[in-house]
């Protein structure tokens, strides 16, 4: 399983990428159009990525975010929702806003999705609703941002998750959440 890959965007597709490695190996990533219009060619990137098996072929999305990654592989779980219409999905909007679409029951955003009419829209709402009330319980979005930071300055999840109801829910901005788990770590 390729996890994550860094180097130079070579070439660029209307929904992928190569990206050469530091290796020199060139690797066909599908992405967001985020990706496309942030990255033009010979720029440096890291992406976090999946890799779809199939028995003819290996395709490999990638992400900037862990948030984007996690709903990616949420939404391709979702019977009728394959690879390339969970990147459209991603295409139409912030995880958070589509989050928040699924937890209003909005079934107008996924529509508009080519590849996804309204019963695969109903049927993502229905799915990923119940499992992201069950990741979230009362945790506001953006905590895996969180939890990821807080990793990175070496914290593990167990600490980490032990603190999170102790945060605000009206702190909204990453920081002045990163700043409280850091003085409530350091106690």
């Amino acid at each position: 399983m390729i996890g994550y890959l860094t180097g130079k965007v070579q070439t660029q597709g209307l929904n992928w990428i190569i990206l050469e490695t530091s290796g020199g190996v060139g690797y066909k990533v599908f992405v967001t159009s985020e990706i496309i219009a942030g990255f033009k060619t010979g720029s440096k990137i890291s992406l976090l990525t999946h890799l779809v098996v199939r028995e003819d072929q290996l395709t490999l999305y990638g992400f900037l975010t862990e948030a984007e990654l996690n709903f990616f592989a949420q939404l391709i779980s979702v019977s009728g929702v394959g690879p390339k219409s969970a990147l459209g999905v991603l295409n139409a909007g912030k995880v958070s806003e589509l989050r928040s679409a699924i937890n209003k029951s909005n079934v107008a955003i996924f529509t508009t999705i080519s590849g996804i009419g309204k019963k695969t829209a109903e049927r993502i709402i229905v799915e990923l609703k119940n499992r992201l009330e069950a990741a979230d319980g009362a945790v506001p979005i953006g905590t895996q941002d969180l939890l990821t930071a807080l990793a990175g300055l070496g914290y593990n999840a167990y600490e980490v998750k032990k603190i999170l109801p102790d945060i605000p829910k009206d702190l909204d901005a990453i920081e002045d959440r990163l700043r409280y788990a850091l003085k409530l770590l350091g106690k």
